[in-house]
């Protein structure tokens, strides 16, 4: 068999298994090369073996095509849906009980598919107020693969940070995460700087998580918590007038929690702000309630995002 012939071959086999109608002569003359030695006759055996390397080295390119391709629509996948988790309201639950109880810790789970390979990725989010806390995620670390997907973050954040890095540590083990800013409006949402999602590797589920700057300092949430100057109460309105400082971080109808010096939390929402003051409903609060007490903003808490599948 001629060279000529030989090539010929070669397209005819690439074009009836895999719809191609070309191949490099080039890439082809290379293969030739590497098994002929020079005015070497060609044989059947070794003529088989040019049109076995073909194949092997083919398949293996429209593998890797194939993978790109999957991973993109994967990831635009993805996004798609983070856009669509990042419109969904999460439910506060009020709770009176001591300011450092898991309580304002919500964990929903909620199912992403990803259409292209019809798998179902579930997903759980941490929405807190604090930096530096634990959590324990009940889902069994050794038998599902656990992705950190993003964050949303105040707003004003950026303002501190071009990113920020996401510190998941066991007590034994500790995993980290840059992630750059993506503007919205109220919260901006925080994605990994790569696209590729690496599992956390941990060896327990007992997790300390903290938000760094770029500088490696712990962010300090305790910016956003406003402190109380005054107290009037409307009799006629029943209601209270507070006034506060970093009276920017409210508007009206946002929803508060108030934490009083004892540890108890009230929820409230504020009913109008006047002359530079909070106007809210007294809501079973007396006087002494506020007596170094913090009012914080759940608009300015944070939400963790993560997706899991099983290994």
């Amino acid at each position: 068999m001629e060279l000529e012939d030989l090539y010929k071959n070669s397209i005819k086999m690439i074009k009836d298994k895999f719809n191609i109608n070309e191949y490099s002569k080039k890439d082809f003359l290379n293969i030739y090369k590497s098994y002929y030695k020079e005015n070497q006759p060609p044989t059947n055996e070794l003529n088989k073996e040019i049109l076995k390397k073909i194949t092997q080295i083919f398949i293996q390119e429209k593998t890797t095509e194939d993978n790109i391709e999957t991973r993109v629509k994967e990831l635009e996948n993805l996004r798609n849906n983070i856009d669509k988790l990042s419109n969904i309201h999460i439910p506060i639950t009020s709770n009176n009980n001591n300011q450092n109880s898991k309580d304002d810790i919500i964990i929903p789970q909620i199912q992403i598919k990803n259409e292209n390979k019809n798998i179902n990725f579930k997903t759980f989010i941490i929405n807190t107020n604090k930096n530096n806390f634990k959590i324990t995620p009940t889902i069994d670390i050794k038998l599902h693969m656990i992705y950190p997907c993003c964050l949303c973050l105040p707003s004003i954040i950026k303002n501190q940070t071009p990113y920020i890095i996401l510190s998941i540590n066991d007590g034994i083990k500790n995993n980290n995460y840059t992630y750059i800013p993506i503007i919205n409006n109220k919260w901006d949402i925080w994605k990994p700087i790569t696209d590729n999602y690496n599992e956390i590797n941990l060896n327990n589920n007992k997790w300390n998580i903290n938000i760094y700057d770029f500088l490696n300092n712990l962010i300090n949430f305790d910016d956003f918590y406003s402190t109380i100057y005054n107290v009037i109460y409307d009799k006629n309105n029943d209601n209270y007038s507070l006034k506060i400082d970093k009276i920017y971080l409210y508007n009206k109808f946002d929803k508060i929690k108030i934490i009083c010096n004892n540890g108890s939390i009230y929820d409230n929402n504020i009913i109008d702000i006047k002359n530079e003051n909070i106007i809210i409903s007294t809501n079973n609060l007396k006087y002494d309630d506020f007596i170094d007490a913090k009012i914080y903003n759940y608009n300015n808490q944070f939400s963790l995002l993560f997706k899991y599948i099983i290994k």
